[in-house]
C-alpha cells in the first residue's frame, strides 16, 4: 500500500491479490499509477489502463472514498500483449 497526493488530494494506491503475484519492483508501479492517475481524476474515471513499454498494461480502478483508492487489479505482462 502506497500513500500519495494527486491534485493536491491524498490517495491511497493498494496492489490487487493479482497484481502482488508479478515479481516487478511495486515502486514503479506505484509512481507510474500516480503521475497517469492525476489524469484519471480530472477526467472521473472509474477504470484506466497503462501501457508501459517494459513492464506490459496495468489495469486499475478507481474508488470514490473520503480518501479515494486506486486498486491496480492486474499487471499483463509485456510478453503477452500483442498490438
Amino acid at each position: 500500500m502506497y500513500r500519495g497526493k494527486i491534485s493536491e488530494k491524498d490517495v491511497i494506491i493498494r496492489l490487487g491479490r493479482r497484481a502482488k503475484l508479478h515479481h516487478i519492483d511495486s515502486d514503479k508501479i506505484y509512481r507510474m499509477v500516480l503521475s497517469y492517475g492525476e489524469i484519471a481524476f480530472e477526467k472521473g474515471q472509474d477504470m484506466f489502463c497503462i501501457y508501459h513499454d517494459r513492464i506490459g498494461f496495468i489495469v486499475a480502478e478507481v474508488e470514490k472514498n473520503d480518501v479515494p483508492v486506486i486498486r491496480v487489479d492486474y499487471v499483463i505482462d509485456q510478453q503477452n500483449v500483442y498490438e
